[in-house]
């Protein structure tokens, strides 16, 4: 994971530099709303004064404008802008036809919640996309899962996910990407351009727990999978101690509503000598590997293998 952070993190840098240092805004749709701090053009038939000049929202939200003045921008869309402009206007043009590009965005948030090092509202300040965003919140914390959420309002516009769904009572469309498809070139498209308001969730990464008789105890990620077999997990541990009792391993496991976890026995024995087939292990199970010389009745030994992974978890920062 914390190779995957710092690929992003080189991603991000690459493609700001390949952007430059201002960029149009695609997304600025006539329901784009102006802030302090936005950059625009204007395209006015015959009026050289004003037209392909670059404007800039000031802190109080207002804009000066020749033969305009100054005007309230901050909190208006693109469409009320323009019919403001054409009200100010109609004294010098009969039809002003009014065109508005926004060329820079410095007051649109974009809120990233989650397994990040700096969660919070960010603020755009050009087209950007996922990494550069997942970048300006500080990168992915090391126990960061691999797909990652994105809720967008609707009326920004559409969010070019093959898997995103509308959420009509909510005026949200809601979409995932798998970071690992960005890094490894298998899908760059999914690296997609970040618009205002949009909400970045990145979840934490799913885990499994190891504890008892082995050389490595402790919870070990999922990644990109739902599951992780015995054998992996024990690899993972880097095996058992000369004192297992391998042959009375057992997964802990939670079932929804119950407050004691349920037993699976496992062979690790029979399981790695291919006798038995290998386990699935799902997230948040514990695999406990016993000691073969213990002298404590098996319930205080369960108890303490999930005292052990409670550890583990608290360690981990949860």
């Amino acid at each position: 994971m914390k190779l995957l952070t710092l690929c992003l993190l080189g991603f991000a840098f690459f493609a700001t530099a390949q952007q430059g240092s201002r960029v149009n805004v695609p997304g600025a749709s006539a329901a784009y709303v102006l802030g302090p701090g936005d950059q625009f053009t204007m395209e006015i038939a015959d009026l050289e004064e004003l037209n392909g000049k670059t404007h800039r929202v000031d802190n109080d939200g207002t804009v000066t404008l020749p033969l305009v003045g100054r005007i309230q921008a901050a909190g208006l869309t693109l469409a009320e802008f323009e019919a403001s402009l054409d009200e100010k206007l109609i004294s010098e043009l009969k039809e002003p036809h009014i065109a508005i590009t926004v060329t820079e965005s410095l007051s649109q948030p974009v809120t990233v919640i989650g397994w990040v090092n700096s969660p919070g509202v960010q603020r755009m300040k050009s087209h950007q996309s996922l990494a550069e965003i997942l970048s300006l919140a500080g990168g992915l914390r090391p126990d960061a899962g691999y797909r990652v959420t994105i809720t967008r309002q609707m009326s920004s516009g559409d969010l070019p996910l093959p898997n995103a769904k509308r959420d009509d009572a909510n005026q949200v469309v809601i979409g995932e990407v798998n970071l690992s498809d960005i890094l490894e070139a298998r899908n760059p498209a999914a690296n997609i351009q970040i618009l205002p308001r949009d909400v970045i969730t990145v979840p934490r990464a799913k885990v499994v727990y190891v504890v008892g008789e082995v050389r490595k105890s402790g919870g070990f990620t999922l990644e990109q999978k739902s599951s992780m077999s015995v054998i992996q997990a024990l690899a993972l541990a880097e095996g058992v101690t000369p004192t297992a009792a391998k042959n009375r391993a057992m997964i802990l496991r939670q079932v929804p509503g119950e407050q004691t976890r349920s037993e699976i026995t496992v062979d690790i024995t029979k399981v790695m000598s291919g006798q038995l087939g290998d386990v699935t292990l799902l997230p948040d199970d514990i695999l406990f590997v016993p000691n073969s010389m213990a002298k404590v009745i098996r319930n205080r030994a369960i108890e303490t293998a999930i005292s052990t992974a409670a550890s583990v978890l608290i360690w981990r920062g949860f």
